[in-house]
C-alpha cells in the first residue's frame, strides 16, 4: 500500500494596508508534507498589500515545487 505524503497546505500571510492583519492562503496543488515547515518559513517573510481577491497568487512556484500559494478570502483596503 502506498502512503500519500502530500496534502494541501493552508496557512496565513501578513497584510499591509487593511483592517485585517493576516489573510488565509492555500496551495494550488498538494505539497509534500516534508516541505510544509520550509514553506511556512518562506511565507512568514512575506507581507501582502491590500486589496487582495480570492484566487490571487501570493507566492508563485514556492520552493521550486511548481505549486502556487493563492489567497482564499477577499481583503479590502482600509
Amino acid at each position: 500500500m502506498e502512503i500519500n505524503n502530500k496534502d494541501f497546505l493552508t496557512t496565513l500571510v501578513r497584510i499591509k494596508g487593511s483592517k485585517y492583519n493576516v489573510a488565509p492562503v492555500k496551495s494550488s496543488k498538494p505539497i509534500d508534507k516534508s516541505l510544509w515547515i520550509e514553506c511556512s518559513k518562506a511565507l512568514s517573510r512575506i507581507y501582502v498589500g491590500a486589496p487582495i481577491k480570492i484566487g490571487d497568487v501570493i507566492c508563485k512556484n514556492i520552493l521550486n515545487t511548481g505549486v502556487d500559494i493563492i489567497c482564499t478570502k477577499n481583503i479590502n483596503k482600509e
